[in-house]
């Protein structure tokens, strides 16, 4: 499944123009990705993660940090602005309806270093649609003083992963009372990175990035394993048939919307885009079944076979993508009768018109 190096005719199934040295760097960026292809794992279930703090903590984000942060439109929350500024960095205006994001440090030793690697991270996710296309982030972030939080473990595990109490995590993010929210934990413990399959619901991405990315390749790669567990968070299955979670969970159901049980179903979800994008069709193997239905042969969502590799969702989870963000997270409040399809397919959902 996973490929430690990428032939020379597969990079040239890109059909933009582009230069020997522009042609090197998409080598190396693919085989970075394959390398940690290998290394990463998506799960379902909701647990929590360990950190360790060895030397005194650095000063809180400077103005410049808090000046990304000056286009959100609304009044700071009378919560927020009681919180600790040793532990928590707020917008100082939040949009309503908005999109609430919340990285968690684990092992991080400053703010400083803390706050470069979540805009190293965001940068990478808005330069892909449809999160390019959208604006309305709230971006909180939480260095806290214990740690005893998280932990990697190994035993009774495929791979190393992160653990972490969800009790006091939970301590944490309750203090910022607030609706709608993927919290991501930061780690500079090496592990497979995992994340919580789930749409609406508040849920979790455990992320391992023990260095900073130091150039434009470096957080490609990186970039492209968090907009594959973004995609999970909100969640998009895997494309693939190897996929490390456990029997049972949610990762292996093909509920859609870019896995789907059998072709006949496919069609009904996508057949509207398979007819007008030669992309789209109805290939096998996803959500680790070899007989269930995805719409591409390569996309973000698609780690497994690199030699398809295209650096996006694809028409399909695109299209599921922007209208969750459109539904849930936008100033407008919408009805069902606005998309009664997409609203019987994710019944869930419907709780973003209350």
């Amino acid at each position: 499944m996973r490929q430690e190096k990428i032939q020379k005719s597969n990079i040239r199934q890109i059909k933009t123009r582009i230069t020997k040295m522009q042609l090197f760097a998409i080598s190396i960026l693919v085989l970075g990705i394959a390398f940690f292809a290998y290394r990463y794992v998506s799960r379902s279930m909701m647990q929590t993660v360990y950190i360790s703090h060895d030397t005194p903590r650095n000063v809180h984000p400077s103005s410049s940090a808090a000046k990304n942060n000056s286009s959100l439109a609304a009044s700071v929350d009378i919560v927020q602005a009681n919180l600790d500024p040793e532990v928590y960095f707020a917008p100082g205006t939040i949009y309503p309806r908005g999109l609430n994001l919340i990285f968690f440090a684990d092992g991080y030793l400053s703010w400083n270093e803390f706050s470069k690697d979540i805009q190293t991270l965001m940068r990478q996710l808005q330069r892909t649609e449809p999160w390019k296309s959208y604006s309305r982030y709230n971006i909180y972030s939480i260095l806290p003083k214990e740690i005893d939080i998280c932990g990697v473990k190994v035993k009774d595990e495929r791979k190393p992963v992160l653990r972490c109490s969800p009790e006091k995590i939970n301590s944490y993010l309750n203090k910022l009372q607030m609706d709608h929210f993927k919290v991501i934990v930061l780690s500079r413990r090496d592990f497979q990175s995992w994340a919580n399959i789930s749409r609406l619901a508040d849920s979790g991405i455990f992320f391992s990035i023990p260095e900073t990315p130091v150039d434009d390749t470096g957080e490609g790669i990186i970039g492209t394993f968090f907009l594959h567990m973004v995609g999970h968070a909100f969640g998009l299955k895997d494309e693939e048939i190897f996929v490390i979670a456990k029997a049972h969970s949610a990762a292996h159901e093909p509920d859609g919307p870019n896995c789907a049980p059998d072709k006949d179903t496919a069609e009904k979800w996508w057949g509207d885009l398979a007819l007008g994008d030669p992309r789209v069709g109805y290939f096998e193997g996803c959500a680790a079944n070899g007989t269930y239905i995805r719409p591409t042969k390569g996309s973000i969502m698609n780690l497994g076979d690199l030699s398809e590799f295209v650096p996006d969702y694809g028409p399909v989870s695109g299209r599921y993508l922007r209208k969750m963000l459109t539904y849930c997270f936008s100033k407008e409040v919408y009805s069902i009768d606005d998309d009664p399809d997409f609203f019987e397919l994710y019944p869930e959902l419907k709780e973003c018109l209350e």
